[in-house]
């Protein structure tokens, strides 16, 4: 009788939990997303966002910080199609800053988000998926960094990535930045600010 008892009372407090988990899960939060979708967006941006910035560091001397938007979503299950993007920050050593992804002239400039850098969904058995659209090998070549927390060494982009090279000669042609150049010593000292804050609205209106 004991034994029955104790092994009730374990599949009850196994109900239980998985009940709670569930329930929390599927709470929304401000964004209007379920809390395990939001999970995977700030996990799988929070890779790009290295990714980025990674590149920018490596390759561009003359910087001193890169920084973040907040990640912007729009549309959703009930609206698709459901769009992510983020915008990069540079600062030059004299303090300058400028917004990557706006337009300089005539000219307008790609932000980096869902449709471009990352494929983030979940698997048949719920898991996260996380794929990188660039990895070391090219830049059509992605990568699987579902089970990441940092970015792996071959998930770093070794070739140019034309737009955001052609967006940063703008902005120092413009004057916005001043002695930033394409360079293979990079900026090792700069500092990098990531910023997972997600937010509903259209990226473009951020400055």
């Amino acid at each position: 009788m004991r034994k029955k008892v104790v092994a009730g009372l374990a599949v009850l407090f196994v109900l239980i939990s998985g009940g709670i988990f569930y329930m929390v899960n599927l709470q929304k939060t401000s964004s209007g997303l379920d809390v395990k979708e939001e999970k995977l967006i700030k996990h799988g941006f929070r890779l790009l966002e290295e990714q980025l910035a990674t590149y920018i560091k490596e390759h561009y001397s003359g910087v001193s910080k890169i920084e973040f938007s907040p990640i912007f979503i729009e549309g959703g299950k009930d609206n698709p199609p459901f769009t992510a993007d983020i915008v990069p920050v540079v600062y030059d050593e004299e303090g300058n800053r400028a917004v990557l992804g706006t337009q300089i002239g005539n000219t307008g400039y790609p932000s980096y988000g869902n449709i471009a850098n990352l494929d983030i969904d979940f698997d048949y058995a719920g898991n996260e998926f996380i794929y990188l659209k660039s990895s070391s090998k090219g830049l059509d070549v992605d990568i699987n960094v579902s089970n990441q927390e940092t970015l792996p060494e071959e998930a770093k982009i070794k070739t140019e990535i034309k737009g955001m090279d052609a967006n940063i000669e703008a902005l120092v042609k413009d004057g916005q930045l001043k002695n930033i150049t394409k360079s293979e010593i990079g900026s090792p000292k700069a500092e990098i600010n990531y910023n997972l804050e997600i937010k509903r609205g259209d990226y473009s209106t951020w400055k």
